[in-house]
């Protein structure tokens, strides 16, 4: 079945790269650009063969714990590598083997633990593409694609020219600071900013419980012709440094 995934993904790059070279579409760059780094993840992990190891215990705490699991992951690749001492390099990757082995150390008595099939298979089924894979055994890594705290971390993102329209969830609460000083960073390395409306909302959701949540609409086109430098993750979130109020307008209130 991996397999197959693997060969209708190839097949799919290649007709979006047709299409993209007939007519360059920002939306189409960013399933491309999914595309291929879930093609290359999907590769990593049939060269493991660790999925053919996955037994029906690891696949009942996935599912009971899957999430829980996940947002642990992540907390550790984007914020806290040294909480359960794991070596983190300069581009945010660490070793798999030693990943596994200290996160398990340290989440021992926690219904979710790590082996190398059950990492594969949250890489595999992450629908967000969070991680990247990169390497083989012994000496696979993995990171999280965006999203670092971490002040040292120099993440490879593509520059890229946005389309004239992005978008940015967040809560009533803040509008005010953000009207005044503009989008910044706020705790992460690059502030986040979404292709499309029903995705900023879905970012905006995470926070509903502080506030009514808010759609902020950036001239991303206006403010790139000025200076501001916009970037792609690998799972083709955009990002900026710092994007000024005057890009920014109110584009929905949500009750």
């Amino acid at each position: 079945m991996l397999r197959e995934l693997i060969e209708e993904t190839r097949k799919k790059v290649q007709e979006l790269e047709e299409e993209q070279r007939k007519n360059p579409e920002f939306s189409r760059l960013c399933d491309i650009v999914k595309l291929e780094n879930m093609l290359q993840n999907l590769e990593i992990i049939e060269e493991t063969g660790a999925l053919d190891d996955l037994r029906e215990k690891d696949l009942d705490m996935l599912k009971k714990c899957g999430s829980k699991l996940g947002s642990t992951l992540c907390g550790i690749l984007r914020h806290h590598p040294d909480g359960i001492g794991v070596t983190m390099y300069k581009q945010g990757w660490v070793k798999v083997n030693e990943l596994i082995e200290k996160f398990n150390t340290f989440y021992c008595n926690k219904r979710y633990y790590l082996t190398l099939p059950v990492l594969m298979e949250v890489v595999r089924t992450d629908n967000k593409q969070r991680y990247g894979l990169k390497g083989q055994l012994p000496d696979l890594m993995i990171r999280c694609r965006q999203g670092h705290s971490i002040p040292w971390i120099e993440m490879d993102y593509r520059q890229v020219t946005p389309p004239d329209v992005l978008y940015h969830g967040t809560i009533r609460n803040v509008l005010d600071p953000i009207m005044k000083e503009g989008l910044r960073p706020m705790g992460r390395q690059k502030v986040h900013l979404s292709v499309d409306v029903p995705t900023a909302q879905n970012v905006a959701n995470r926070r509903s419980s502080q506030g009514k949540t808010i759609i902020l609409q950036v001239a991303a086109g206006e403010a790139a012709k000025d200076g501001v430098i916009f970037y792609l993750s690998d799972n083709c979130v955009c990002l900026a440094d710092h994007v000024p109020p005057k890009y920014l307008s109110l584009h929905r209130v949500y009750v």
